[in-house]
């Protein structure tokens, strides 16, 4: 299992970047309620969100996690 992490600029991370073009589906965590919201490939990035099913996830406020 892989968190892709919230502390570090998304466009000079190796790993994240590899996810989007690998297709890897991630879960959609949200941190405050602490259960999956949303599931599904990324669609799309930038530094404040991640578009996840077409639906823009803001990256501070939930965990993406990524199963091999």
């Amino acid at each position: 299992m892989y968190i892709i992490p919230t502390g570090s600029s998304i466009n000079n991370d190796f790993d994240f970047n590899n996810h989007r073009y690998l297709m890897v589906k991630v879960d959609v965590v949200c941190m405050k309620k602490k259960v999956t919201v949303d599931s599904g490939y990324i669609d799309d990035f930038n530094e404040k969100l991640i578009v996840v099913n077409g639906k823009a996830f803001i990256r501070d406020r939930y965990l993406f996690v990524s199963k091999p």
